[in-house]
């Protein structure tokens, strides 16, 4: 069995929502059998939960977020104040017990094509995500002020972990059961992102833009022992704490296959400009929120 599915903690009536919606939508354009579940915490809208029953999707409620996450970890509801900390840990409530391959899905994401092809194309390896655009293996330049792997791999290595090739968490897919041993592990990716966000707002570099309530919950919430087992932060960017704490916690799994999305199957970010056009498509575009205006104009000249 095929299993898609989305996780979202946010506000009820916000664009996460709508964004939701229009991914679904356009999932479901292409295939309408395809079994379809939403982790929701927090609740949502009326027109979000009314359009889950319009296009067959399965709901499951699991309360306040920042609850959610105090039960997993001591420091859970700082790292509440990130929404992307639930992605992976909302497998764990999983009603489709008997699925085989598991496709995950940021609101973000737009449909081109049938979502089978992905499971079709990508069942080799237990994971299969698009790279970290500007890491090494990117298309793009690589850049250390986003991600420094020379610091993921010290961090890797001092932690005795296997290291993972950077990737982006906004689509990924599946294989053999790997969904299971993340249960094993969900407590070290929660404490490498607590050391992590320790580690960043005590010697975060200077050209990195410190969200005020994340700092001052953080340094609130550090304790000697914090200091002495915080991780160096090994990017600029400060959102993406959650990848980074994923890469780090699957190094606990020495015998996961990773594999990558080829960018003609998924898009990600601006790619979008380059490619979608008349007579050329995708499957999957994951257009990142900051850039939704000008994706859904360039997707308003399309033919479907």
């Amino acid at each position: 069995m095929r299993l898609v599915y989305y996780s979202l903690a946010n506000s009820p009536g916000t664009g996460l929502e709508q964004q939701w919606i229009q991914s679904i939508r356009s999932l479901r354009r292409y295939n309408s059998n395809i079994a379809v579940c939403l982790f929701l915490f927090n609740g949502a809208a009326v027109e979000l939960l009314s359009e889950a029953d319009r296009h067959n999707v399965r709901i499951e409620f699991l309360g306040d977020y920042a609850g959610y996450l105090q039960r997993e970890h001591l420091r859970g509801s700082v790292l509440a104040l990130y929404p992307t900390f639930h992605k992976f840990l909302a497998l764990a409530h999983n009603p489709f017990s008997d699925a085989n391959q598991v496709l995950y899905l940021d609101c973000d994401t737009f449909f081109f094509d049938d979502v089978d092809v992905l499971f079709e194309l990508y069942a080799a390896c237990d994971w299969y995500a698009r790279e970290e655009p500007m890491s090494r293996r990117s298309h793009y330049a690589y850049n250390t002020a986003h991600i420094d792997e020379g610091v993921l791999e010290h961090i890797a290595l001092h932690e005795g972990l296997r290291p993972i090739i950077p990737f982006n968490s906004g689509v990924c897919l599946l294989n053999h059961g790997v969904w299971h041993a993340l249960q094993r592990i969900r407590i070290h990716y929660l404490d490498l992102a607590w050391r992590l966000l320790s580690g960043r707002e005590l010697h975060g570099n200077h050209g990195m833009q410190h969200d005020p309530q994340i700092q001052a919950a953080t340094l609130e919430a550090i304790t000697d022992f914090d200091r002495s087992r915080m991780l160096l932060y090994p990017s600029a960017n400060t959102w993406i704490i959650e990848q980074i704490a994923l890469w780090l916690a699957l190094g606990h799994l020495p015998q996961m296959t990773q594999g990558f999305l080829s960018r003609d199957h998924i898009l990600q970010g601006g790619e979008f400009r380059e490619v979608l056009r008349p007579g050329r498509r995708c499957v999957l575009a994951h257009y990142y929120s900051t850039l939704e205006k000008d994706f859904f104009s360039a997707v308003s000249s399309l033919p479907y």
